[in-house]
């Protein structure tokens, strides 16, 4: 028996997010599905995080144990030939048996993608479709004082008595714009349930001038539940990358 580590990318529309759920299929139910049949036997799989219904992912990454002889060169050929469509196996290698996917994750990239120009059609599962201008220079300087560590309470859905430390770090927050997107990067020590959709969505009314630009500062100061309202749709949202 080896444990491997892998990275997968997926089409987030396809699926009812990552996690294992009651009904709907799921990422995570379809791998497992797919290494049970070639194990013969139950596999689970232990992913770096949930991803939520309709968020895509570019560099996700579980731990699996297996005891298929397969070479390690043709290990992700081999599953992806007999996955469903919407997910591939980009890498798999050996690892250590104590790596855990989760629990050994430093620090999580992610980028939200926004269309600023015309509606693109082909795009519409990978881009969230403002088709609006921003003032990116003051959702810039509003998206500032996030950067450092911070008690996100006002930021996510994850009740208190789930998860009572609300306390993450956000590393770094970039802002590029590409052609007619603007593309905001994210790295963190990890993300509460909607928090970078909901600091997104909070900054782009900042940039349609809707409001102020201090009110991130506001919000973040506050750490109340039920504060922010604003949550931008999960397709403009991809887990980049997850590092260690």
């Amino acid at each position: 028996m080896s444990r491997y580590k892998a990275i997968v990318a997926y089409e987030g529309s396809l699926f009812k997010g990552w996690q294992t759920q009651v009904d709907g299929i799921t990422v995570q139910d379809s791998i497992e599905q797919t290494l049970s049949r070639m194990e013969k036997k139950p596999v689970s799989i232990v992913g770096s995080g949930r991803t939520d219904r309709g968020v895509n992912a570019l560099g996700q990454v579980f731990h699996f144990d297996s005891e298929l002889n397969i070479p390690i060169d043709r290990f992700p050929l081999a599953i992806n030939n007999q996955l469903v469509d919407g997910i591939h196996i980009k890498s798999i290698e050996k690892v250590d048996d104590s790596f855990h996917a989760r629990k050994d994750a430093k620090a999580k990239v992610y980028q939200y993608h926004i269309e600023m120009g015309d509606y693109q059609l082909f795009e519409r599962n990978h881009v969230y479709q403002l088709n609006k201008s921003l003032d990116v220079t003051m959702m810039e300087k509003s998206a500032q004082v996030l950067i450092g560590t911070h008690d996100f309470t006002s930021f996510n859905t994850t009740p208190l008595e789930v998860i009572n430390n609300q306390v993450r770090t956000i590393y770094s927050i970039q802002f590029k714009i590409v052609g007619s997107q603007l593309h905001i990067e994210f790295i963190g020590s990890g993300f509460l349930r909607y928090m970078i959709r909901m600091i997104v969505m909070t900054l782009i009314n900042v940039g349609l001038h809707k409001l102020d630009e201090n009110v991130i500062e506001e919000f973040l100061l506050a750490k109340e539940k039920g504060l922010v309202i604003y949550n931008a749709p999960p397709e403009g949202l991809t887990l980049m990358k997850v590092k260690y």
